[in-house]
């Protein structure tokens, strides 16, 4: 609430673990009891009302959005993003890989970076052959430009 107050951004998602929404609103409201706030429940993120949900995000001028982690998990990034993100860590290990060789550091490291490769070649492969469920807008579309993310390690290994 304070970065909108002094303009650093205009949007920011709360992502909580799921069981804490109503408690993270609830505490939100105490302390700044005048704020307009979008919390997400059980029915919002149904498939039929995940749509409207996310239409909400994109059109309403709220002060914070919160959800759980599972919710989270479930707007995608755009196809374009995910595509730049694959290649780049693709590019990255083929050149380590290549270091790796040259400096002689070890069978076992060089393998361990071939298999990573081959799993990301994989998901790059993977990225255009799949089809979403349903047409929920992008991250990107939500006008999303500051992250909290309680419990952060959860996401570590995506």
């Amino acid at each position: 609430m304070e970065s909108k107050r002094i303009g650093q951004c205009s949007k920011s998602l709360i992502v909580v673990p799921k069981h804490l929404t109503g408690q993270m609103a609830s505490e939100f409201l105490r302390l700044y009891p005048n704020a307009n706030i979008l919390v997400a429940t059980d029915k919002t993120f149904e498939p039929k009302n995940r749509k409207r949900f996310c239409s909400k995000i994109v059109t309403g001028n709220y002060d914070a959005i919160i959800m759980g982690h599972t919710q989270f998990e479930m707007i995608p990034l755009s196809k374009e993003n995910q595509e730049k993100y694959y290649t780049e860590q693709f590019d990255l290990l083929v050149d380590a890989i290549n270091e790796a060789k040259a400096a002689d550091s070890g069978y076992f490291t060089v393998k361990q970076m071939e298999n990573t490769k081959n799993k990301v070649k994989t998901k790059l492969e993977n990225l255009y052959k799949e089809d979403r469920k349903d047409d929920v807008i992008t991250f990107e579309q939500l006008g999303i430009d500051k992250l909290f993310v309680d419990e952060a390690h959860s996401f570590k290994d995506l």
